[in-house]
Formats: structure tokens, C-alpha cells, sequence
């Protein structure tokens, strides 16, 4: 391949093709010695200001990940089994709590999506890839507060009740809240229930994700409200 499209480390070395496990709009994952790392998408024939708005990306999720820990801290484990319900409510708990516990801490997620979930060896999932997010003054109300890009803990939640969409039925939607696609630039909105899918009535979690997928659903209580949803739902009984 040409080496103007191979991308550069910090050191200005081209990385090896090979050793890239994933790559975003501005990052990239890089297997060495053992370890995932994520650094920024640069080129040979980037100006500065390119390769500083990635870099910059990079820094902002670090200061997320300083904000936020302990609380996350999962390693990747490629998953392609289809989970049993009791797997799914212990997901869907786990990124409520997750969630809830980014927005205590002021920040609003604004990229939520499957692809930036992980899991460990012991199938538990964590939410990741905080380069888009927005970390608010520590005093912010979140249940009014709007980032530049018009995101906020409701769109965190309705993007989330697309990522259960997808544990729960084995689809993907590719819908986006952006109106570009998703770059710098774009601006997100809440969607309109008749952009989202249709959920079937025998669907375990059919009002888990409605409620996601209504602005302001969970009230107050916000991601948290999640929870005691799950603790009510009974799952659909076999047939016989």
C-alpha cells in the first residue's frame, strides 16, 4: 500500500497494517506487545492542525476516563454467542449503571453505540470510546443541560435503548441522532418514534426501550430508572 495512507505513531513511525485492530473518524487501536492502544489517526501529509484535532480527541477521552475511574476499566473480548435473557438483563443492568454513573459525574456520552461496548472474559460489558464526549461543569443540572453538538442524558439514553435494541434481537439499525453523519460538525436530535424500530409485543424488553426512546422517559431518575424497570419485567415464557 502507498505509505501516504499508512497512518504514523507518535514517534513518526508508520504503523504496520497488520497491528490495527479497529479505526474511527480520529482514532485507532493498535495491537503491541500484548496490549490494545488506542492513539490518534495521523498521516505523513497531515498539517498540523489536522493531526492536533486528533490528538486533541484522544486527550479529551482521557480526561473522561480521569473523571470517571474507578468505575470502568474492561478489557475486549469478542462476543458472538446469542445471550440468553438472563445474560441480557444483566447487560442491560450493567450499562444503566454505567451510564448513570457518567452522567453523575457530568459528563454526556454523545457516541453510545454497540461498537463501543466491551466485554471481559466474564461477560461482563462496560461502556467505552469517550473521544466524543462532553464533560460539563461539575454543578450542571444534566436532566436540562445540551452540549455544543445538542446532546444531551436523554439522547445518551436514546442511543441506548438502541444498543438494547440490538442485544435483544440480534439487529443492527445504523440509525444516527447526527444530521452529518456523525463529524465534527454535526448537530444531533432527538429522533422521532417512526425513525426507530418497531418492537414486537413479545419482545422481553419492549417497554425497557420504549421508555429510552421517549425524551425525558426515565424522568428524574434518568439512566437509573433503568434498573427498576428490570427488576419488574418478566420474561416471556416458553411455549410448550
Amino acid at each position: 500500500m502507498d505509505a501516504a495512507y499508512c497512518p504514523i505513531d507518535d514517534d513518526g513511525y508508520y504503523i504496520q497494517l497488520h497491528t490495527i485492530i479497529a479505526s474511527g473518524d480520529a482514532a485507532l487501536v493498535v495491537h503491541r506487545e500484548d496490549m490494545a492502544i488506542k492513539m490518534a489517526i495521523v498521516y505523513k501529509h497531515y498539517t498540523l492542525e489536522q493531526a492536533e484535532e486528533n490528538r486533541s480527541k484522544i486527550r479529551r477521552e482521557q480526561v473522561v476516563w480521569r473523571r470517571i475511574q474507578p468505575d470502568f476499566n474492561t478489557p475486549w473480548l469478542d462476543h458472538r454467542a446469542r445471550p440468553s435473557i438472563q445474560l441480557q438483563k444483566r447487560w442491560f443492568r450493567q450499562l444503566a449503571i454505567g451510564l448513570h454513573n457518567l452522567h453523575q459525574r457530568r459528563v454526556i456520552h454523545s457516541d453510545l453505540l454497540g461498537r463501543n461496548i466491551l466485554m471481559d472474559g466474564s461477560l461482563n460489558v462496560a461502556i467505552c470510546d469517550l473521544g466524543a464526549s462532553s464533560v460539563m461543569p461539575i454543578d450542571t443540572v444534566m436532566a436540562d443541560a445540551v452540549d455544543d453538538y445538542n446532546c444531551s442524558i436523554w439522547t445518551d439514553l436514546c442511543q441506548l435503548g438502541l444498543v438494547f435494541y440490538e442485544i435483544a434481537t440480534g439487529r443492527i439499525t445504523g440509525i444516527s441522532l447526527y444530521d452529518n453523519g456523525g463529524s465534527d460538525n454535526a448537530v444531533s436530535s432527538f429522533p422521532s418514534r417512526d425513525m426507530l424500530p418497531v418492537l414486537s409485543k413479545r419482545l422481553w424488553a419492549r417497554d425497557i426501550i420504549e421508555t429510552c426512546w421517549r425524551e425525558g422517559g426515565y424522568g428524574a431518575a434518568g439512566a437509573v430508572g433503568i434498573l427498576a424497570k428490570l427488576d419488574t419485567v418478566k420474561a416471556p415464557r416458553r411455549r410448550r
